[in-house]
Parts: structure tokens; sequence; C-alpha cells
């Protein structure tokens, strides 16, 4: 089985592989929340809303999920019930 191993750093809200070319700056939260969160839910548990969520910017390594096309996008999570509540793929 080979392993590939590879070091991620945080930019921003959002751990990405360090030698991932595509991202030439940390991702915004602010355009994200323009584009998203006329989508986005409060948390299920608690009722948070959206716009008081954490969201960060996730990059899903191709060893994690090699059949999915799609693996980049902003998460929101809900501090208080530490739960993930949306993902939205970002097209790059």
């Amino acid at each position: 089985m080979n392993l590939e191993v590879r070091e991620y750093v945080l930019r921003g809200d959002g751990m990405i592989a360090r030698d991932d070319m595509r991202m030439s700056g940390p991702p915004s939260v602010e355009e994200a929340k323009k584009k998203f969160l006329h989508q986005a839910l409060p948390c299920p548990l608690c009722k948070t809303p959206p716009e008081e969520l954490s969201w960060v910017y996730l990059v899903i390594p191709d060893w994690a999920c090699k059949d999915a096309e799609e693996r980049e996008g902003w998460v929101t999570i809900c501090d208080r019930c530490k739960l993930q509540v949306d993902f939205f793929i970002e097209k790059r």
C-alpha cells in the first residue's frame, strides 16, 4: 500500500496542501458568505443562524477521496454543538 504524505498549512479559515498551487491566496470568508449564505442552514440542534457559524475552507486530498470530483469548498460548523452543518462546493 502506497500512502502519499503531504504537508498541510492553515491559510485564512482553511487547510490546504502546501504544494497545492491552485490557491493563489487565502480564500475569503466574506466572499463565501456573499455566494452561499442564502443557501446556508442554521444549526439543526441549537438554531444558531448560518452567519454566526464558523466558515472553514476545506481541501480534501486525493488520497482521502479518490472517486470524488469535487474536493474543495466551504464547510459551516456549529462551534457550540460541534456539528458540521453544510458543505458548499467551490468551483476553481
